[in-house]
């Protein structure tokens, strides 16, 4: 296959899972605020026992609530019928997607740099059943059997770890706007009494604790080390990959999320509506960053490889990345004209 080829294929493959992002922001729901059950853990693949990573967690959790599944297991036709299972006749199969980097060397005839390391995109689709969508499974796979917990600790043991393994620092300050200072490497939150509810709580601190990550000492994410301005792409793929990043800690720490924590849902949904509008790979990129982010958070003594990002330093950071105040006092404006289409087009 050509080069041209493939990367057809893989832009058609953005445009999908984006599409799909799209359509449930435009329905009113926002994909990364948990639609998966925390009792019964992330998405998991039949072939492997391990849960999804990355936009596949979306993707499965969106479909599942959509079509009131319980299992949280998937598995493709394949793969069920080697579990002695058959899919029943007329069920509808949902696509996931394998995506990684890749590191080739460069092609000497063609290439200005022989020595050059080239790094190249892998993605690669599949279609996956829910158990309930087949008979015949062994009774493990049935919404009825719901897998033990995999949860990493009780968030406050995860949130001390990560503190204390090298992560940043944490303050409460009464009145304070929740923030992640990357020239300080510290956390301000507002004084814990301040937030409505545990919930909410667990929800804005996982949120910068997924900022945090992306420190130069720690991942070294563009979004936070090579900070440009409010409102570009990379604050965008930034934010998102902390809002899906802090919703898997949130599952994986047992400390649910709700969809109602946010008293700036318009402007919010509004902001995702025209960042996704304008970059078909945000939501799958910002996807894998989130889950490098959850899993340094969750095991901080197992440091992830940086991400590169050349020319990105510390000095080039502004001092405050805001969750919710600065994307909202961005996007509001834009928020209504997005809703309205979204709503036409659904209708």
């Amino acid at each position: 296959m050509s080069g041209q080829a493939r990367g057809s294929r893989r832009g058609d493959l953005y445009r999908d899972v984006t599409g799909r992002i799209i359509a449930a922001l435009e329905a009113g729901t926002v994909p990364w605020q948990q639609p998966w059950d925390p009792a019964l853990g992330r998405p998991a693949s039949m072939s492997t026992r391990k849960p999804y990573r990355g936009v596949n967690v979306l993707l499965l959790g969106l479909a599942a609530e959509e079509r009131g599944y319980q299992s949280r297991w998937w598995g493709t036709y394949r793969q069920i019928a080697g579990l002695g299972g058959q899919v029943r006749r007329g069920e509808r199969s949902v696509r996931v997607v394998f995506w990684k980097q890749l590191e080739t060397g460069s092609d000497p005839e063609n290439d200005a740099e022989p020595e050059r390391v080239r790094r190249v995109t892998l993605l690669r689709a599949f279609r996956v059943f829910n158990a309930e969508q087949a008979g015949h499974l062994p009774q493990r796979y049935q919404a009825a059997q719901p897998a033990s917990p995999e949860l990493a600790g009780q968030p406050q043991d995860v949130l001390d770890r990560y503190l204390a393994s090298g992560g940043p620092a944490l303050v409460h300050a009464a009145g304070a706007d929740p923030c992640y200072d990357t020239v300080r490497d510290q956390i301000t939150l507002p004084a814990p009494a301040q937030f409505p509810s545990r919930s909410a709580f667990w929800a804005t601190v996982f949120h910068e604790a997924a900022h945090s990550t992306g420190h130069p000492r720690r991942l070294n994410r563009p979004g936070i080390a090579g900070f440009d301005h409010y409102g570009s792409g990379r604050y965008a793929r930034e934010e998102l990959a902390a809002e899906i990043g802090g919703a898997m800690l949130c599952t994986a720490t047992g400390a649910a999320t709700e969809a109602s924590l946010r008293d700036d849902s318009a402007a919010y949904i509004g902001g995702w509506l025209e960042a996704l509008g304008d970059d078909r790979k945000l939501v799958v990129t910002a996807a894998s960053q989130a889950e490098r982010a959850a899993d340094l958070v969750l095991e901080p003594g197992r440091q992830a490889q940086p991400q590169p990002a050349p020319g990105a330093g510390a000095d080039q950071a502004e001092p405050a990345v805001t969750a919710r105040a600065r994307l909202t006092a961005h996007w509001a404006s834009t928020a209504r004209s997005h809703l309205e289409a979204g709503m036409e087009a659904g209708s």
